[in-house]
């Protein structure tokens, strides 16, 4: 059987090509060679397995894939508020720092304390991941599609 939902994403897909194909290059760059080719390629990949039923082959033969083998039942109420606690406090400190410091400065900082505090990487692979995103950042935005971000409340430049 295959899924009505990958079918209506091949659908998108494919219709986000046809009509953004004729736009000048700049235009088409982001929604159609980023965004839409990859995802018809993917959508198209996922077509193939809903149609040959990929999952129940690679499972064996009656039963089911389990996708996720590491939830074992319920976490306790007191795990699952401190979780949405941590993850709100991200958000909402992630929210201000680009408001303080502006995005170039405030996500690679994010994710440099994020890797560092809660994913507790190691200090240099925080820094690489750090200085990684700030040249991604930096390199796609500024440099190369000459997007400039709007500056925080404290730091102009």
């Amino acid at each position: 059987m295959i899924a009505n939902m990958t079918l209506f994403m091949v659908v998108v897909f494919a219709a986000a090509i046809w009509w953004g194909w004729e736009w000048p290059y700049i235009a088409k760059l982001m929604p159609v060679y980023v965004a839409a080719l990859p995802g018809l390629v993917l959508a198209l990949a996922q077509l193939f397995r809903d149609a040959s039923h990929w999952e129940v082959r690679q499972a064996g033969v009656g039963g089911s894939m389990d996708m996720d083998d590491t939830h074992r039942g319920v976490a306790d109420k007191r795990v699952e508020l401190r979780r949405t606690l941590v993850f709100f406090a991200w958000f909402i400190g992630g929210a201000l720092g680009i408001w303080l410091l502006g995005i170039i400065y405030s996500l690679p900082l994010l994710v440099f304390l994020y890797a560092l505090i809660d994913g507790k990487e190691k200090l240099s692979t925080s820094v690489i991941m750090g200085v990684c995103a700030y040249a991604l950042i930096w390199g796609l935005f500024e440099y190369v599609l000459e997007m400039r971000w709007p500056p925080g409340l404290l730091i102009g430049y």
